[in-house]
């Protein structure tokens, strides 16, 4: 379950051990390449179906994982014959238990479990609210594990636990005054430095990528090939990372080979689009430039102000190698798109989920897609009425405010 090695998309320098970075300082990512080549699948109902190709030697039982089915009502109202959507929330009658609603529960369950077996008992994570949410909705499953999360205070009502879960493994720090992911990063970051805690990683983290890449995987094992599309909301764009990475992984396999990558359908909530100015203007992304904007956007979550973009392994290359394409959604249009789908599909979407539907509504309507194609649509969050009316919603209080840049603050709580 889950030998690999740590390659440097830069240096190439290969690393036995997890960790973020390449030793020799290279500003690249680190891929994982795992001693099982071909896809096999295990019998389990969760992702850990796909421990082979995930960093992490153990597993524990939960009922998270992908689920991808025939999106036939939307198909057909867009008029596409092959369209498949993978729900990553709460949707019971689908077999979808992830039970913060989000795909962020792909992402947490094997960072922790790789970070533990590693010896670590305790991260640090910077987050606008679902990240944060899985990962204090991971460490309840996984024992003797803390998480220190850092939130902008603008963002607290999306933090909470299904009733029962014990809080007193995640400390909350909030940012006061805060909307902005960013300035939650920047906290986060400056605490990891003065006191020496582990941090996530981010998009810099194998185990949250293949966390996510399960997504592809699930389609591969269900459809028995590569779609020929995969359409996806992003902020950092690490979702879009990682299926391609699973993409390629499964074309290892003699049964993939000969398949073409599918092709990324990218999309962003307007007006917050430094990916998407990126790759169609060559514009260069520059946090300080989109601050301010995150405020203006339906799916706030998507408003990372600095993805992992130009670098070796990051965006741009999955865009580039994929002959990708990105988008810019307006708020109507998701808006409406979210209407749509719940009234088509009988399920609530998350705001960035509605934004994919959007996505592909344009992607289909300029002749990027055509009818017979087969498609993979990421539906990276829904159900969330479902689980209010299935759980009681317990709050994550925070443990401590925050100014920005207040490290000193953070002590007392460590």
């Amino acid at each position: 379950m889950g030998a690999f090695t740590l390659v440097c998309l830069s240096c190439g320098r290969e690393h036995e051990e997890f960790r973020m970075r390449c030793q020799d300082g290279c500003d690249a990512l680190l891929r994982a390449r795992y001693a099982a080549r071909s896809f096999r699948p295990a019998a389990a109902e969760s992702l850990f179906k796909f421990s082979d190709w995930l960093p992490c030697q153990g597993s524990v039982e939960t009922g998270i994982g992908p689920v991808v089915y025939e999106c036939g009502a939307l198909g057909r109202k867009l008029g596409l014959e092959r369209l498949y959507a993978a729900f990553n929330g709460y949707w019971p009658e689908r077999g979808a238990y992830n039970s913060t609603g989000t795909f962020k529960d792909l992402e947490a369950l094997p960072t922790v479990l790789a970070f533990r077996e590693h010896g670590k008992r305790r991260i640090l994570l910077s987050s606008a609210g679902n990240t944060a949410r899985a990962f204090a909705h991971a460490v309840q499953v996984v024992d003797g594990f803390e998480v220190i999360l850092v939130v902008p205070e603008g963002m607290l009502h999306r933090l909470w636990l299904p009733g029962g879960d014990r809080t007193g493994q995640v400390k909350l720090v909030a940012v006061q005054g805060s909307q902005d992911y960013y300035e939650a990063i920047t906290l986060g970051d400056e605490i990891a430095r003065r006191y020496g805690l582990d941090v996530e990683g981010g998009a810099r983290n194998v185990a949250r990528r293949d966390g996510m890449g399960t997504v592809m995987l699930e389609a591969a094992r269900l459809l028995g090939r590569l779609p020929d599309h995969y359409v996806q909301a992003v902020g950092s764009g690490t979702g879009g990372i990682a299926v391609y990475e699973a993409a390629l992984r499964l074309r290892q396999d003699s049964r993939f080979e000969d398949q073409p990558l599918p092709r990324l359908h990218l999309g962003q909530n307007a007006p917050f689009l430094p990916i998407h100015h990126a790759w169609t203007n060559g514009q260069r992304i520059d946090p300080e430039r989109c601050k301010g904007v995150s405020e203006q956007v339906y799916a706030s979550v998507l408003a990372n102000r600095n993805p992992p973009f130009g670098m070796a392994g990051g965006v741009a290359e999955a865009l580039r190698e994929s002959r990708g394409a990105t988008y810019a959604v307006e708020t109507p249009e998701a808006e409406e798109a979210a209407r749509s789908f719940e009234r088509l599909e009988g399920i609530d979407l998350e705001p960035a989920a509605a934004v994919a539907v959007a996505v592909l509504r344009q992607a289909v309507e300029a002749g990027a897609i055509r009818r017979d194609e087969l498609v993979l649509l990421n539906l990276t969050g829904g159900g969330l009425e479902r689980i209010r009316r299935d759980f009681d919603c317990v709050p994550l209080e925070p443990v401590l405010r925050a100014a920005p840049g207040s490290v000193e603050e953070v002590a007392s709580i460590l």
